[in-house]
């Protein structure tokens, strides 16, 4: 199958690794101009290497800045205000007992894996 998607951009959350880092990395390949997003500057800037060493004629550029956050997804919409497509790949959980885990991390949980989408999708309605 044969994609074209030159002349879009397309963010992709939680891109610096696993999966998030292979759609970026397969976006890129569309012709889409891609944005990696990671929390460590140093992750993002090692994740759009590997993407311009892997596929050539690429467009990428990276984001550092966490998304479970209303100011760090804030800070995304600002640096990257137009996006054509959103994978909110972003997601967190860890293997911890169900009924010892307290409201906090519960907490981080829903901003990062529910509240990141829902402020980055109503940014660019």
């Amino acid at each position: 199958m044969n994609i074209d998607l030159t002349g879009k951009t397309a963010l992709v959350t939680g891109s610096t690794l696993g999966i998030g880092y292979a759609i970026a990395k397969g976006l890129a390949g569309t012709g889409a101009q891609v944005i990696v997003n990671g929390r460590k500057q140093e992750a993002v800037d090692a994740a759009v290497a590997n993407i311009l060493k892997e596929v050539p004629n690429a467009r990428v550029r990276g984001v550092a800045t966490d998304v479970g956050s209303a100011s760090g997804c804030e800070e995304l919409v600002a640096a990257v205000p137009n996006v054509d497509i959103l994978i909110n790949n972003v997601g967190i959980y860890g293997p911890q007992d169900f009924f010892d885990t307290p409201d906090d991390v519960w907490q981080r949980f829903f901003d990062v894996n529910v509240m990141s989408g829902i402020r980055l999708y109503r940014a660019d309605p």
